[in-house]
Formats: structure tokens, C-alpha cells, sequence
């Protein structure tokens, strides 16, 4: 069975990520395809236990092993799995030399380096760093909001809030919050135009908190601590739509979630895993294999 390690210089490169990318992407050519996370790492029992529940994993008789190993040195990673073929993931910010440093213990395993989070205006400085350096490529994934989103359910643990409708929407991924005027005029028509996933509203603004309802907004952050309107919450109640109530003002739940992007481990909701997939299209899977 062809095996895939996944190992990382840094952690918080997006290894999870890509392997939940990867799955997928072998799932549409017909490959089947087990997860596993070694040892190592303040996150290896998130990941574990994501990998475990990830749709379509085996955990015997799979064509394909994709397996993470924890951050830094992978010595001993090379040595639990001594057949597999090593992809590295890097940071956008990472440099070549760097990287290829690091790569060097894989000699001839290594099939090559996902890049990761690189923005747009760098792809093609970034291209350039890493033949510069004679270090392969296998793909460049661009920065992207989805999955450098923090779920809800992390997001609601971050701010210490009381959760309501929660259930079923932990892995909801917060990549378009939206932050509530504080002025008495309509809000609907701000919301709808803005697609947020999330609106951070004060408690003492009802109008806006019943705006954002009615625009079909995806989950209501309630700052300031304050009661809530039983209107207010009727309404959520019947959407079912997911309310987190802080006893933080706005300003410092902003630095809250703001703080969560791209240092939270990878929650793998379906929205994120396709997302994740969607970036890997230029990764050529029957040549990784080969």
C-alpha cells in the first residue's frame, strides 16, 4: 500500500489541511485512503481524533496511507514509516533555503513541497525562491479565508460565551464576521450585502440583532453581557441559528477571533475539507503515486 507522510518545519503549516485536501482528491480518483496522526505536537489528539471521524477513511485494506507527523525534526517519523514517500508543507512566509534544509534527511523519499498560504500578489516570487533554490514544488496553495477560518465551536470556547443552537455547527468555519453598526438604522440590507457568516452585535441593540436574523445571517455573536430580548431570542430559536453570548465588550472580542485565524488547529469541516481540496487542483495525484 503506496504511503504518504505529511511533516512540516513549523507548526501551524496547514499539514492537517492538506491531508484532508488529499483525501478527497484521492477519493475522486477512485482511491480509498486511510489518516493516521503519530505522537508529537500540542494538536495530535485534535487531528487524531479529526482524522477518525473524516468521511470515507479506512482503517485497514486502504489503497493509499496518509500519515501526519508532528512538526520539526522528522527523524523518527521517517523511521515509523519507512516506505513512505515524504511531502512537505511550508509556509507561505518560509524560506527556500530553509525548507530544503529541512527536506535534506529525506533524500530520494521526498516527492516534493506544498506551499502553503501564499498570497496572491507573492505566487510568483514565491515560484521563483523555490527553483532558485533547486527545491521542488508539488503545488502552491493560496491564502485563503475558509481555511484559515476559526469554527464556531473554537471561536465559542476562545470567548468563554454561552452557546445556544450550537449543536450540529461547531465546525461552521467564521471566515466572513461581520461586526454591527452601532446606530439604530436598518441593518438588513448592510448584512445581505456583506454574505457574513457572523454578525458581533451588541446586546443592548435588538433592531440589529433581529436585522441580522432576518438577513439569514449564519450565527450571532452577542457582546457586552447584557439580557437579551425574548423576541430576539424566539427568533434565533426558530432558525435554529447558533448564538454566542459573551460577557466581553466588541472591541476585545474582535482581538479574540481575530487572534484565533491560522493558529487554531484544523477543524475539518466539510466546508473547509472541500475548500482545502479546491486549492490542491493543480496536484497531479496519479504522479504522486507513481
Amino acid at each position: 500500500m503506496p504511503a504518504l507522510l505529511l511533516v512540516s518545519p513549523e507548526p501551524c503549516a496547514g499539514k492537517t489541511a492538506i491531508a484532508a485536501g488529499l483525501a478527497r482528491k484521492l477519493r475522486e480518483a477512485g482511491k480509498s485512503f486511510s489518516l493516521t496522526r503519530l505522537e508529537g505536537g500540542d494538536s495530535a489528539d485534535a487531528d487524531a481524533q479529526f482524522f477518525a471521524t473524516f468521511p470515507g477513511a479506512l482503517t485497514e485494506g486502504a489503497d493509499v496511507a496518509l500519515i501526519e507527523a508532528a512538526a520539526g525534526d522528522f527523524a523518527a517519523a521517517l523511521a515509523q514509516a519507512p516506505d513512505a514517500r515524504v511531502i512537505a508543507i511550508a509556509a507561505g512566509a518560509a524560506d527556500a533555503g530553509a525548507v530544503r534544509q529541512f527536506c535534506a534527511p529525506a533524500g530520494e523519499r521526498l516527492a516534493g513541497v506544498v506551499l502553503n498560504r501564499v498570497p496572491a500578489r507573492r505566487l510568483e516570487a514565491a515560484r521563483a525562491a523555490y527553483a532558485a533554490a533547486g527545491q521542488p514544488l508539488l503545488a502552491l496553495v493560496l491564502e485563503d479565508r475558509v481555511l484559515a477560518a476559526p469554527a464556531l465551536g473554537a471561536v465559542a470556547a476562545a470567548l468563554g460565551a454561552e452557546a445556544s443552537f450550537l449543536a450540529g455547527n461547531e465546525l461552521t468555519p467564521l471566515d466572513r464576521p461581520l461586526i454591527a453598526s452601532i446606530s439604530a438604522d436598518p441593518g438588513q440590507g448592510y448584512f445581505d450585502r456583506y454574505g457574513a457568516t457572523a454578525v458581533i452585535v451588541r446586546s443592548d441593540k435588538p433592531d440589529l440583532q433581529l436585522a441580522a436574523l432576518n438577513a439569514g445571517v449564519g450565527c450571532l455573536i452577542v457582546t457586552g453581557g447584557l439580557p437579551m430580548l425574548s423576541y430576539v431570542l424566539d427568533r434565533a430559536a426558530e432558525d435554529s441559528v447558533p448564538l454566542l453570548r459573551t460577557d466581553l465588550d466588541t472591541i476585545r472580542t474582535v482581538e479574540v477571533i481575530e487572534a484565533l485565524f491560522a493558529t487554531v488547529p484544523f477543524a475539518g469541516g466539510p466546508p473547509q475539507a472541500e475548500r482545502a481540496s479546491e486549492l490542491l487542483d493543480g496536484l497531479d495525484v496519479a504522479r504522486l503515486l507513481a
